[in-house]
Order: C-alpha cells, then structure tokens, then sequence
C-alpha cells in the first residue's frame, strides 16, 4: 500500500487546495476563507502544508490526508504537527500511520536540527500513542510564521519571560455559528531519533 503513497507539500500541488479545505472544513468547520489563508501561507520553510496522495489509483492521484507543520517558540529543534486528517471514507486502514511516519522520514530528511515533535489532540491519544507520541506538558503556542511576529521575536519572548503564571493552556477554543466552546486538549511528543 505504501509504495503509491507520497507526502507531497501543498504548495507545489496547489491543484488539491480545493480538495484540502473541503477535507478539513468536513472535519472541522470554518470559514473557508480563513481555511484558504492558512493553506496559502505553505511554504519551503515552516509553515508547511503536507497533503498524502495516492498516485496509484487509475492514472489519477487521490487525496488521502493532510497535515500541517510550523515552529513553536523558543523550541528551535522542535516543531508542532496541526490539523492531521485522513478523508473519512479511508479512515481505519493505516493511513494516518503511515501519513504520520512519512512526515517523521521527510523531518528527519530536510530538517536535520529538528529532534522533538509535538501535536494537541482531543480525541485521538490512543492513536498518536500508537505512532510512538507521549503526553507531554502544553507549550506555548504562538502562531509564529505570522507576519506580525516577523523580527518581533524578542519582545515575544521578553513578555513570556516576566509571566508570573502560566502562559500555557491545556484547552482548544472550538467556534461552530455562534457557539464557542473550550475543549480539553492532551499535548503530547515524540523524540526524532538521528
């Protein structure tokens, strides 16, 4: 099964924009505009958009999952993995496994300082368990490839720093219409073995 599958980034494959925000929007609804600047911000540094394509089947190239990787602050040899999904009529068949050891070989290829990878996940620990990922303590998690952070790293950092209490949350704010709600999140790791 693994020899038609490839984790190709989105940003060379823009033809499965489309797709990807129709997958993720299934999963988790939002404005399919906000969904678009987020996929359009992919790149050949971090942020980067991973799509896990089938090019096997008939001569035409299927959409089988995605995920998206970027930095964390203050962690340089760590990266967080957001949004893994795998289409819903292919879930139970190893996809995200096999999605999730392609990003780890591509990681370990084009990102050798990176040792450390993190993800949140609100229902799916077992499975991340079974990629080999831990609980872990939350992170702080900035959107830092933001253009309003570029060369404000400092004064980010300065701030945490003189924090008297947590900065990190171990929740997720879900928005459906005008509903907000705060999810409990498990953040959880995973040591990239050189």
């Amino acid at each position: 099964m693994t020899s038609t599958l490839q984790l190709l980034p989105l940003h060379e494959n823009q033809y499965f924009q489309n797709s990807v925000l129709e997958l993720l929007n299934d999963e988790w609804p939002q404005s399919k505009t906000i969904r678009m600047r987020r996929l359009e911000r992919s790149c050949n540094e971090l942020p980067l958009s991973y799509i896990l394509i089938d090019n096997n089947n008939n001569n035409n190239n299927q959409l089988i999952g995605y995920c998206y990787i970027d930095r964390l602050l203050n962690e340089e040899q760590s990266i967080i993995v957001e949004s893994v999904c795998i289409q819903r009529t292919l879930r139970g068949h190893g996809y995200g496994r096999i999605l999730m050891k392609l990003l780890e070989d591509k990681l370990q290829e084009r990102e050798s300082k990176i040792q450390c990878i993190y993800l949140t996940t609100t229902d799916k620990r077992h499975f991340y368990e079974k990629c080999g990922y831990e609980e872990t303590t939350p992170r702080v998690r900035l959107n830092i490839s933001s253009k309003l952070f570029n060369g404000n790293e400092e004064v980010f950092k300065n701030l945490l720093a003189n924090q008297t209490q947590s900065t990190t949350d171990n929740h997720v704010i879900l928005q459906k219409g005008s509903t907000i709600q705060r999810i409990p999140t498990i953040w959880m790791k995973k040591q990239i073995l050189k």
